[in-house]
């Protein structure tokens, strides 16, 4: 009787982003448990990364221009 390989499972971790104490989930990564790890993260790192440049270089909108006081209540 032929064996069936194993089912790979998926594993799903948050992405965090902290800048100086403020914190968002930008995505997450999903692992196939089936595949070696390490090119799966970094492959989803250089997606993230990929997404920061894009907004860095986008033109600001209103809410890029308003200040933000050191306590960050405005």
């Amino acid at each position: 009787m032929a064996s069936t390989p194993p089912l790979s499972a998926a594993v799903r971790l948050p992405v965090r982003l902290d800048i100086a104490g403020h914190v968002t989930e930008v995505g997450t990564i999903a692992l196939d448990t089936g595949k070696p790890t390490w090119p799966q993260i970094a492959d989803a790192l250089r997606e993230v990364a990929e997404a920061l440049v894009d907004v860095a270089d986008s033109p600001p909108d209103e809410d890029d221009e308003q200040e933000v006081s050191s306590d960050g209540t405005s």
